[in-house]
């Protein structure tokens, strides 16, 4: 029986399980309400594997970026022409030209937001020939499992807008097939444009409620209201069509020590990426909002900002055994937006009073309660990398923008991560607001001198998204956008930078520093692997009825993989290093 389904849809990322049903599961059934949970990205993953044909011998972590790789090419090459063309993204595209999570396919941005305001919308979402959600739902019947169950509720969570369409595809199809199923959805891309969706009431269509910001109790007593026939409870955080875009500003927060241990059963948690080598690696947060609150760009907690909340540390090593017990876990992610120093002796001292053997890595600012005694105890407890939120190492830009970051801190914080022998990875956002050309040299100097410190750095281009300090008070922070312009759905937002330098400078920086590192590589600083020379490849990828080449190389010696174009080589889809 599964009267109540949790559901994971297309198309997001697949390194770990996220977080969001499983944390609603065990919040259910520690109040005596029973649920299933279904991954249909990983199944979605698996559906469109079937039509890439890929020379024998490749490497897992290769395969699923040459799917990726296909899937771009085959968008580019077989589409034109098609109703909806128009909308899907272009490479040399004037608006944005460097977009993040750059796909041309119909799990991207850029088709996400433009299909939502267009008068294509319902045809897309009901054409079983082009729409490759709808034909992936029907191919695994996911009508026959809904029934099979006598399903009364049906939860979809929307992390991302490249999950928005696959969404309302699968929430218009349980619809027709079942009106009297109560179909929500929610999660973060729902909360984000919770007053857009309120403002479209087509699109209630596809779905009776929303639950925006926290979903624990609002769900317990959706599910509880659906189960007896009750009407949707006036809870917080829940709203129907019916409700006034007004009344959406009335979050309902949880107590963190009140939550149970996320329960991940049901999920096919061998088919994570971060799950090879025999690994069980699991989602976990041990804080929700954020400590320091004030980033003026901050792209995951848009206002109004949730309270900080931490779990007692105890509470943290009785889950993490928990999680060791009943999913044999190896490795955690502990997706906090910054994991706090406190936070994390706490937890580094509660793991060792347990004897739990676990490792986790985790995000944090550079914080200057950091410091070798507290990375030590961490490391001793199992931490094994933490990913920092560096952005710049100029201290103007960092000012600006209320990151408190200081460069001379950032420095010793670095070292004193990684001499505790613990893996450094810096989030650098090159083009900030107000961020010259010199300030940018200025972050590629300190990333130059600190390489022997740093396992990793990902480069990330500024872009203005909704709903946070810059984007309501842009003339503050030099920034220029048209509001009236932006689509309603809008999560990359067309802008410029009038008192910073543009993508373009951006991208030289990136190249600048790049240079430097593999100047380093050449002096000896890194051992190089030899003895395997580079091999080309043909991949066939089908779909929807029609097909597309992609030529690879693999690199032996680094164990590299790099898409080529058929006329002009070696282009930007990307490298995947083998697993």
């Amino acid at each position: 029986m599964r009267r109540i389904i949790l559901s994971i849809p297309p198309d997001y990322d697949r390194n770990f399980p996220p977080l969001g049903t499983p944390a609603l599961a065990a919040f259910l059934e520690d109040n005596g309400v029973g649920c299933a949970q279904i991954d249909l990205n990983i199944g979605y993953r698996d559906f469109l594997a079937k039509g890439l044909n890929v020379p024998g011998g490749t490497a897992p972590a290769a395969w699923n970026f040459l799917l990726h790789a296909a899937l771009n090419k085959f968008f580019t090459e077989n589409c034109s022409g098609r109703y909806y063309s128009q909308m899907l993204e272009r490479d040399n595209a004037s608006e944005l030209p460097r977009l993040p999570y750059d796909n041309n396919t119909n799990s991207s941005f850029h088709f996400c937001e433009r299909l939502l305001s267009s008068e294509y919308l319902w045809r897309y979402l009901e054409d079983d020939t082009e729409n490759t959600f709808l034909r992936f739902y029907k191919e695994i019947d996911i009508a026959a499992l809904v029934k099979a169950g006598k399903t009364r509720l049906f939860c979809i969570s929307v992390t991302s807008p490249t999950q928005a369409l696959a969404s309302l595809t699968l929430g218009l199809l349980l619809k027709k097939t079942f009106p009297d199923i109560h179909v929500n959805i929610g999660g973060q891309w729902a909360t984000l444009f919770r007053r857009q969706i309120l403002e479209r009431k087509d699109l209630f269509r596809c779905f009776d409620s929303i639950i925006a910001f926290e979903g624990e109790s609002a769900l317990l007593g959706l599910a509880r209201a659906v189960e007896s026939g009750r009407d949707v409870p006036d809870m917080r955080n829940i709203f129907t069509r019916d409700f006034a875009v007004s009344a959406v500003e009335r979050p309902a927060e949880e107590d963190m020590d009140l939550l149970p241990c996320p329960n991940f059963l049901g999920l096919p948690l061998e088919k994570y990426d971060g799950s090879a080598d025999g690994d069980v690696s699991l989602t976990y947060e041990t804080s929700r909002g954020c400590y320091w609150s004030k980033c003026a760009y901050c792209v995951d907690l848009p206002l109004p900002k949730p309270s900080y909340r931490a779990k007692d540390p105890r509470l943290v090593a009785r889950d993490v055994e928990t999680l060791i017990r009943r999913h044999s876990a190896t490795y955690l992610l502990f997706g906090d937006p910054g994991l706090s120093p406190r936070q994390m002796i706490g937890i580094s001292r509660a793991i060792l009073s347990s004897g739990a053997r676990i490792r986790w890595w985790t995000m944090a600012r550079l914080d200057p309660g950091f410091t070798p005694e507290v990375f030590g105890l961490a490391k001793k407890a199992g931490l094994s990398q933490v990913n920092f939120g560096f952005e710049s190492s100029n201290d103007h830009v960092c000012d600006l923008l209320d990151k408190g970051n200081r460069r001379e801190r950032s420095s010793r914080v670095i070292k004193d991560c990684a001499g505790a022998g613990i893996s450094v990875d810096l989030q650098t956002m090159l083009a900030l607001p107000g961020e010259k050309f010199e300030d940018a040299l200025d972050t590629v100097d300190f990333l130059v001198a600190h390489k022997k410190y740093i396992s990793h750095v990902t480069f990330n281009t500024y872009y203005l998204t909704p709903f946070n300090h810059v984007y309501n008070d842009p003339a503050r922070y030099g920034i220029e956008y048209d509001k009236e312009l932006a689509l309603p759905f809008a999560f990359f937002i067309p802008f410029r930078n009038a008192k910073g330098m543009d993508p373009a400078r951006a991208e030289l920086v990136e190249k600048i520093c790049y240079s430097l590192f593999a100047r380093a590589r050449r002096m000896g600083e890194e051992p190089t692997v030899s003895g395997r020379t580079p091999s080309e490849h043909t991949a066939e990828f089908t779909m929807n009825g029609r097909s597309t080449s992609l030529r690879y190389i693999h690199n032996g010696p680094t164990d590299e993989y790099v898409v080529q174009d058929d006329e002009e080589g070696a282009i930007d889809a990307g490298i995947a290093q083998a697993a």
